[in-house]
Formats: structure tokens, C-alpha cells, sequence
């Protein structure tokens, strides 16, 4: 437990009217923020409380989900650990079969959801009609006509659709 390192008046937990701490006692945890706030608590000696969760040692730490979709090892291990139900102790106390396999596991649902999200996204164009026939979107496709176009020393208006654009290139290519 971190010590206060000057004088301290607080409210612990269970009391109703505040307490004051002396140099060199010990800080309750609930006040620990306060005292760290007012400069009454060093942080040299404040009680570090981040989770430690246990991961894989067969993992890489960036983990391929679907086409160009990572997720980070770390979060991987999260999503497992919330998912066990299991307090950061019980999980680190895991066999190491039994957490990759729950690794796993939480792998395959995020790879779900990843294909799941992209499949919703690269429909969403098509099914709200925007889309040209193939898988480009128009602007992109604009942006390699007029590449071309000017690849091949085409004089053409920017501001032409993907249609004209696509008759411009046709007819500099009969010539």
C-alpha cells in the first residue's frame, strides 16, 4: 500500500466524515486518486493496478483477420479473457493449451465479424445502386481512366465522367 507522503484529509470507505492522514501512514486504495491529485501521494510510491493478462507465446503480435484486417495480439487476448468470464488471476492461472485454445476461439469470432463487416460494406454499393458493373467504385475507376488518358497524351476535361472518359480512351486506342 503507497504511504502519503504530507498530510491528508479524505472520506474512506465505510465513514461518513473525513479522516486526517499523516505523513508516512498508509492510503486507503479508494483515496489514492485524491491524494495523488493534491500532490499528497508520490507517484513513485502509488500502487500500479493495471491488468496483466497472460497471452500466447505461438502468436504473432499482430494477428491477420481477413485481407489487409489485423488486430493486435493484446486485443485478441482481451476479447478472450472477457469472454471466459474468468478474473485477470484465473486467466493467467490457465493452462497454456486451454488459453491459446480460447485465443482461438475469440480468433475465429473476430475473423467472423471482420468478414462479416466487409462483406456488408463491399455490398452496400451494390445494393444501393452506385456501384458500376464491375467492383471498382466509379471515382476510382475515374482516376485510372484518366491515368491512361493522359499515359497516352489524350486531351480530355477533367470534369468528364467515367462514360466519356471511357469513349475518350476507346477512340485514342482505334487511332
Amino acid at each position: 500500500m503507497a504511504k502519503f507522503i504530507k498530510p491528508f484529509r479524505g472520506v474512506p470507505v465505510g465513514e461518513i466524515y473525513p479522516v486526517q492522514f499523516a505523513a508516512g501512514v498508509d492510503c486507503p486504495a479508494e483515496l489514492v486518486a485524491g491524494a495523488l491529485s493534491v500532490g499528497a501521494l508520490s507517484l513513485d510510491t502509488a500502487p500500479l493496478h493495471a491488468l496483466s493478462l497472460v497471452g500466447s507465446n505461438i502468436l504473432p503480435s499482430q494477428v491477420p483477420l481477413v485481407d489487409g484486417v489485423t488486430v493486435s495480439l493484446g486485443d485478441v487476448v482481451s476479447h478472450a479473457h472477457a469472454a471466459s468470464g474468468l478474473t485477470a488471476d484465473a486467466w493467467n492461472a490457465l493452462d497454456e493449451g486451454k488459453r491459446d485454445e480460447a485465443i482461438g476461439v475469440s480468433i475465429q469470432q473476430l475473423t467472423a465479424e471482420a468478414e462479416a463487416k466487409k462483406a456488408m460494406t463491399s455490398s452496400d454499393p451494390a445494393a444501393a445502386g452506385t456501384g458500376d458493373a464491375g467492383n471498382t467504385p466509379p471515382a476510382a475507376e475515374k482516376g485510372e481512366l484518366i491515368q491512361q488518358l493522359e499515359a497516352a497524351g489524350v486531351a480530355f476535361d477533367k470534369r468528364w465522367g467515367v462514360d466519356k472518359l471511357t469513349a475518350a480512351l476507346t477512340e485514342a486506342r482505334k487511332d
